[in-house]
């Protein structure tokens, strides 16, 4: 897996490899850290994702950053799994939890 830290004085950045990493669960994580960090992401290659951090406060942890995107990328690939997996199932289960009952 592709997954390699390459600190850089302004920032850092991350390659993903689309084998483990789908294009959804990226966006997502990568949203998550717009507000404190300035996140550009392109594609490395024809099989990476290429994920770039830089903080926009000077006093930034780019280092920590990248590690909880990293923890918060596996989170929502993990939900995007799931959802492709049992979505149609849960689907199911909500539709008749708030179906009306019949009466007899």
């Amino acid at each position: 897996m592709k997954g390699i830290l390459f600190p850089e004085q302004d920032g850092g950045k991350v390659i993903l490899s689309k084998e483990f990493f789908a294009r959804e669960p990226v966006f997502v994580a990568a949203a998550k850290f717009t507000e404190r960090y300035y996140v550009g992401i392109q594609p490395h290659g024809d099989d990476s994702f290429e994920v770039y951090l830089r903080s926009k406060d000077d006093d930034g942890d780019v280092s920590s950053a990248i590690k909880i995107f990293c923890n918060e990328l596996i989170e929502q690939q993990v939900r995007h799994d799931l959802q492709n997996r049992f979505g149609k199932l849960r689907e199911i289960i909500v539709a008749h939890a708030f179906s009306p009952l019949e009466r007899q």
